[in-house]
């Protein structure tokens, strides 16, 4: 069985690199993994139901209570350093 793995990056689809918000990846414990892209993601996703994640233009393949948590603590970590390393770059 896979382990799960969240990870988040700057999204440049813009001439010169610029930064057009953020790409997230999920991946779950049967390696299945989905896409999500946030123009402006808050510092937190603690706010949010577990029926937020699972909507098809997040990660659908949250499947469960220990997904959600998951998720919610490594985006709360990646935002973090995307933002710290998007001002570092600025």
């Amino acid at each position: 069985m896979a382990r799960l793995k969240f990870e988040m990056w700057p999204h440049r689809d813009k001439p010169g690199g610029e930064v057009n918000g953020y790409m997230s990846r999920f991946t779950d414990g049967k390696g299945r993994f989905t896409d999500s892209w946030w123009c402006s993601p808050p510092a937190s996703i603690d706010h949010v139901g577990p029926e937020y994640l699972k909507q098809r233009h997040r990660h659908p393949n949250v499947a469960n209570a220990r997904h959600d948590e998951f998720i919610k603590r490594q985006f709360r970590e990646c935002v973090a350093v995307v933002k710290v390393e998007e001002a570092a770059h600025e």
